[in-house]
């Protein structure tokens, strides 16, 4: 696990990772960023509460009723977690544009651009992560992980053995949705703690309509 310590925090937490001696096996690389906390925060930890960011404001509106209704500053370590998606590159055949989709993608070297794609998702993460992380006053450490979101949220509350997960309804687009199902509905069906959704607020307005 590669660790970020540009700023210093007051909270402490501790994860651990399976280990195979299989040398294919690839280890999940979580990226904790560290931030800073008020010393009246240093209280006994009694919850550990995990809430899912992303880009989407299913999610914004999740971490604002969190923050709003459920969240106790004084006692609760607050992990925000954020999974970008693993870079990937045109399929063999028929995914390049022009001329180059007749030759296809085996024949063309993607390792820059998917470096570059990489750096981008990573540091787009932690920005995101550390803007929302400001925003709180309780104990907390914002985790950057990449992957397949379901399965990375569902690891990430099992390692800390999370007192509740807070996530948003929907962060997927319809088609994405469709093809990989629900984030949130699978964190309900697979998270061993308590998984609260967040439904989209429609106003009062939306509704007469």
């Amino acid at each position: 696990m590669s660790t970020n310590t540009e700023t210093t925090t007051t909270a402490t937490i501790t994860t651990t990772t399976p280990v195979s001696q299989d040398p294919e096996f690839q280890v999940p690389e979580d990226t904790v960023l560290t931030t800073t906390q008020d010393a009246e925060s240093q209280s006994p930890i009694t919850r550990v509460i995990v809430i899912a960011i992303d880009h989407s404001t299913h999610s914004q509106q999740a971490f604002y009723w969190a923050l709003k209704n459920f969240l106790r500053k004084e006692n609760d370590l607050v992990v925000l977690v954020n999974v970008r998606s693993i870079p990937t590159v045109p399929g063999p055949y028929g995914k390049l544009p022009g001329p180059y989709a007749a030759i296809g993608a085996s024949y063309m070297d993607f390792s820059e651009v998917v470096t570059s794609l990489e750096e981008q998702h990573r540091l787009n993460s932690h920005a995101l992560l550390q803007e929302f992380a400001s925003k709180l006053k309780a104990q907390n450490v914002p985790i950057a992980m990449k992957g397949d979101a379901r399965d990375e949220i569902v690891r990430k509350v099992a390692e800390l053995n999370a007192d509740a997960l807070v996530i948003g309804s929907r962060g997927l687009g319809a088609l994405r949705r469709t093809l990989l199902g629900s984030v949130s509905d699978y964190c309900s069906h697979n998270c061993h703690c308590s998984v609260i959704i967040v439904k989209e607020r429609v106003d009062q307005k939306d509704q007469k309509q």
